[in-house]
């Protein structure tokens, strides 16, 4: 009898499983901090040489703050909330007023945030290091520099952090998202899904009102109306942002007849699309975001009515947040980081879960860092091609990758909605950790 020997592991994949199985045991503390430091070191080496032209926004955060003594805080900042202004200063300080300085102190500041939130991951998960941290410090590496050079970073933390502390400490959840309202408006959408739950219902609420109503009176005070809703009605008058999910059938022609449309930068600071169609398409994306108003309230209904799970919860924190970026007109490659905090902190929720249920969270986190890597590509790698800078072959090249990202996006607030709805029902409810093999 002949014996057949098994075949022998060899090729690219032997050798990533070889890497993965080191990898898997050598997990702990140090490993953490080792490649935090390698990946943030990365991240810094990229803003340094080929993505050094993005630091821009951070000068214009500079100019606007270094104004502020002269022009008063009404007419500064106005894109922003007030308390923006605020945090902005806050470089400025460190920096004693130094252009250079100012950027420099506010990489910094960013990295300290980010390290932060991966310490907090790391603490919550009984100090292991687990699928949630390995996610944030990919998340974070292929975001890019982008990540330390805006300040989307900060609510992204402030409602991955309310996540975490919803069940331990729900006033903290409260004070997070408020803060995270008066910064950003958009967190200000999550409460209701904080506020299912009922044991904590009271203390959330409580700080989230003591913290955000309190923020806006105090920009009432000393800003006045108008700054207080200046937001509001910049937004309101924006165009077609040429990365939005609204402008790619129009980007996709103009692919096609590059000279039939016109891409441009608007007064607000963007480049926006102009020319047939842009009217058609901001009035479907109006549509849209009532549509998706529609979704969250139902989803926020089924939640009171179950008392959800705090995975149930963390998957319509996710589902608010993407349905905002899909339906807006505008779409910054930045807004992709208000997905990664809330996709951290749940995936450091495994504990309570069953292995399928598991595979399904793990899943919609591989494809948040694979929309990372796309919007990387899109700005800045491809950015010049989309501006039509390099020739209509890039133009096409660029748009492909836009198309491609944003249609992942759409497919990505699809299955999360779809999950959400399922969490919530109250058969999901009864049986925490039966199989889910009939959500599929």
């Amino acid at each position: 009898m002949t014996s057949v020997s098994p075949p022998s592991a060899s090729g690219p994949a032997s050798l990533i499983g070889r890497l993965a199985d080191r990898y898997d045991r050598h997990r702990g503390g140090r490993a953490v901090i080792g490649w935090w430091v390698v990946t943030r070191l990365i991240i810094i080496a990229l803003m340094s040489t080929i993505e050094s032209f993005v630091v821009g926004d951070v000068f214009y955060y500079w100019r606007k703050t270094a104004a502020l003594w002269e022009v008063g805080l009404p007419s500064t900042l106005n894109e922003y909330p007030t308390p923006v202004a605020w945090i902005l200063w806050l470089p400025y300080g460190l920096s004693a007023g130094h252009r250079v300085g100012y950027l420099v102190a506010f990489i910094a500041l960013m990295m300290v945030l980010d390290g932060a939130f991966c310490y907090l991951l790391w603490r919550m998960n009984g100090r292991r290091h687990d699928r949630a941290i390995d996610f944030w410090l990919v998340f974070v590496l292929l975001v890019g520099p982008l990540a330390y050079l805006r300040f989307d970073l900060l609510p992204a933390v402030l409602a991955g952090g309310a996540l975490l502390y919803a069940r331990r400490h729900p006033w903290v959840t409260g004070a997070f998202t408020g803060l995270g309202a008066a910064i950003k408006l958009w967190p200000a959408l999550l409460m209701p899904a904080f506020l299912a739950h009922r044991p904590g219902r009271k203390d959330a609420s409580a700080t989230f009102v003591g913290v955000g109503f309190g923020l806006a009176l105090l920009s009432l005070l000393l800003g006045g109306w108008g700054r207080l809703v200046s937001p509001l009605t910049w937004q309101s008058g924006r165009g077609l942002q040429i990365e939005s999910v609204w402008a790619t059938p129009l980007m996709i022609l103009r692919a096609i007849r590059p000279h039939a449309w016109v891409v441009d930068i608007s007064r607000f600071q963007a480049y926006e699309i102009f020319g047939s169609g842009v009217g058609s398409m901001l009035l479907l994306s109006n549509l849209a975001t009532v549509v998706g108003f529609v979704v969250m309230i139902a989803l926020f209904a089924r939640g009171f009515r179950t008392d959800p799970s705090p995975i149930a919860v963390g998957l319509v924190i996710l589902s608010v947040v993407a349905i905002m970026v899909v339906t807006n007109k505008t779409l910054s490659p930045q807004y992709l980081l208000w997905l990664g905090g809330p996709m951290a902190a749940l995936l450091a929720m495994k504990a309570e879960l069953a292995e399928d249920e598991r595979a399904l969270i793990r899943r919609l986190g591989k494809q948040l860092v694979l929309l990372a890597l796309l919007t990387h590509l899109v700005y800045p790698s491809l950015y010049d091609g989309l501006l039509g800078r390099q020739g209509h072959v890039m133009i096409i090249i660029s748009t492909v990758a836009v198309t491609l990202r944003n249609l992942a996006l759409v497919l990505f607030t699809v299955e999360v909605c779809r999950l959400a709805w399922r969490f919530l029902g109250p058969e999901q409810q009864k049986g925490r950790h039966g199989s889910v093999a009939a959500l599929r």
